[in-house]
């Protein structure tokens, strides 16, 4: 290559000896290529020739040339059988070398047909070509000189700054006195929030023994519990950011680490950007759900406002009594929430999202895959609410349980049984069996309770009647009226079979009251010399099977001599 002849002297001196270091690189470089390179690899041009023309590579082989941590320019074409990479590495070598030799550094710039030569201190670093301009984004050569020239020097006077001892000392006194106040800081902000915890604890203690609800002291325990949690959140976001600031302050007392301080800088900045926009956008979608569920929450207080008037009996609606209000307020309820939740959930942060999506996809299979038992469960229980089959305090038999009932739940129905034991069925038990209810009688409330006894053909019929009902008469618990009755209810080869029927007003005594008129119906047997001989009769004893009246508490129990003072 000519030197320009408008030049001055020493610039053609400057730029004959750049062009004499570039042929002398490229014939090495050369060399070496071809001592690597196998047979039929072609022969380097002659000294004479023109130069080969940079070759453009595909974007995945780029590389960067980076000094003292910083990125300076990106290659991006082979030159003279150089890839970019090698052509990298090359360049970080020159450039470490001329900034550990003494004396200042600048950068300068040559003017090529092939390019740009990048010259610290009158020596040559790096060759930058057409073929390494970003074609994709318009880059000129003009604008890589201008950003080569910032980043270069910018770079250099920092690692000749920076790399001093005292510049060090300074660095590492600095970073010493903020690790320093970044554990003061760390100490007093978990001291400050054990205190706060402490004081709103001991003020919510007091508050609590003064509120005679056990309700709203529940409630104002379980406030100071979530404040408590969201202390706990806030003084782990303190000692998160104390810790990102002292992070972010070492790394800048450092050259090398700067951009490092600088890019940490960057993301806070771009991370409560995106935190900001996320927020702001989300804020329109949030009010509009947070409206449709006031307005649920506002129908629904409506609802419940109005089916307890119909609970307490002030008016009717739509043929809804007292028994079902409360059902079926539950019922429009859970309805009312619904809706409202499916109108709003278009409008809820994130809805739009594959993950809340999916989040919803998963929550749906687990319901529809989990809680198909429990809707089974909650559908039996409006079933036996709306068909009436019974109700709470009917005396009721579901399987092998018999009792009263407590509840007829969502989920389940609560007896309490004669033992007094209370038992829970399940819904889609009650009513997959057979369900009898004693109470059900057009005669009013209680309950019909029947036993009996098989007598011989030769106690008359009538005597048998009316001591049946004598021990009705004398046994408590056994109503008047309804009055109890007989039946014959089956002519047996040797005996009669007769049913006695009483009304019992209390159904939780049903056990108590049976026995008692069980021992009554002994008693009036005994008494009349009438045998009974249930349940099978084989043949007439010798001697009626009666128990005398002086032996129906036992018989008589000879008294001990040895218990006796006076016999001793």
């Amino acid at each position: 290559m000519e030197p320009n002849a408008k030049s001055s002297p020493g610039g053609r001196r400057h730029l004959l000896a750049a062009l004499r270091g570039v042929t002398v690189l490229g014939l090495l470089l050369s060399a070496v290529a071809l001592g690597a390179a196998p047979a039929t690899s072609p022969l380097p041009a002659l000294p004479g020739a023109a130069p080969p023309p940079a070759v453009e590579t595909p974007a995945d082989s780029e590389a960067t040339v980076r000094f003292y941590n910083r990125d300076i320019v990106t290659l991006r074409a082979e030159f003279l059988g150089r890839t970019p990479e090698l052509r990298a590495r090359t360049t970080e070598a020159a450039i470490r070398r001329v900034v550990e030799a003494s004396g200042p550094v600048k950068v300068n710039f040559k003017q090529s047909s092939e390019g740009l030569l990048v010259l610290l201190s009158d020596e040559l670093v790096m060759m930058f070509t057409t073929g390494d301009l970003d074609v994709l984004h318009g880059e000129t050569m003009g604008q890589a000189r201008i950003a080569i020239a910032g980043r270069l020097q910018e770079a250099v006077d920092t690692a000749r700054r920076e790399q001093a001892p005292a510049r060090l000392l300074q660095g590492l006194l600095w970073s010493l006195l903020a690790t320093v106040i970044a554990i003061a800081l760390a100490v007093g902000v978990l001291w400050l929030g054990r205190r706060i915890r402490d004081r709103l604890k001991r003020l919510v203690e007091a508050r609590s023994e003064t509120i005679e609800r056990d309700a709203i002291r529940h409630l104002v325990g379980g406030i100071r519990i979530v404040i408590g949690w969201l202390m706990r959140v806030f003084i782990a976001l303190t000692i998160f950011v104390i810790l990102e600031e002292w992070v972010r302050f070492v790394l800048g007392q450092f050259g090398f680490t700067r951009p490092w301080a600088e890019a940490m800088t960057g993301w806070m900045l771009d991370l409560l950007r995106s935190w900001a926009q996320a927020i702001a956008a989300a804020l329109p979608g949030l009010v509009a759900a947070i409206l449709i569920f006031v307005l649920a929450r506002l129908l629904t207080h409506s609802v419940t406002i109005t089916f307890r008037g119909v609970q307490d009996g002030r008016f009717q609606l739509f043929g809804i009594d007292q028994v079902l209000a409360e059902p079926t307020r539950k019922l429009v309820n859970v309805v009312i929430w619904l809706f409202a939740l499916a109108m709003a959930y278009p409008y809820l942060p994130g809805s739009e999202t594959d993950a809340f999506k999916g989040l919803s996809v998963l929550v749906g299979l687990m319901i529809s895959l989990g809680a198909s038992g429990i809707v089974g469960q909650a559908a039996g229980g409006f079933t036996i609410l709306y068909s009436r089959t019974m109700s709470v305090g009917d005396y009721v038999r579901s399987g092998e349980v018999e009792g009263v009932v407590l509840q007829i739940g969502l989920f389940t129905t609560r007896l309490r049984t004669v033992a007094g034991v209370e038992v829970s069925i399940p819904n889609n038990v009650v009513l997959g069996g057979q369900l009898h209810n004693y109470s059900r009688h057009p005669e009013g409330p209680g309950m019909w309770m029947e036993t009996g006894v098989t007598i011989g053909y030769d106690a008359p019929w009538r005597q048998v009647h009316r001591l049946l009902l004598q021990a009705a008469s004398r046994t408590p618990g056994v109503a008047v009226d309804p009055p109890p009755f007989v039946l014959q209810t089956a002519l047996s080869d040797f005996y009669v079979d007769y049913r006695l029927r009483v009304r019992v007003a209390e159904a939780l005594r049903r056990a108590l009251v049976l026995s008692e008129l069980h021992a009554q119906i002994q008693d009036a047997f005994n008494a009349a010399g009438v045998q009974i001989m249930s349940p099978n009769y084989e043949a007439d004893p010798e001697s009626p099977k009666l128990v005398p009246r002086a032996y129906w508490d036992g018989l008589p129990v000879e008294p001990d001599p040895r218990s006796d003072p006076s016999q001793q």
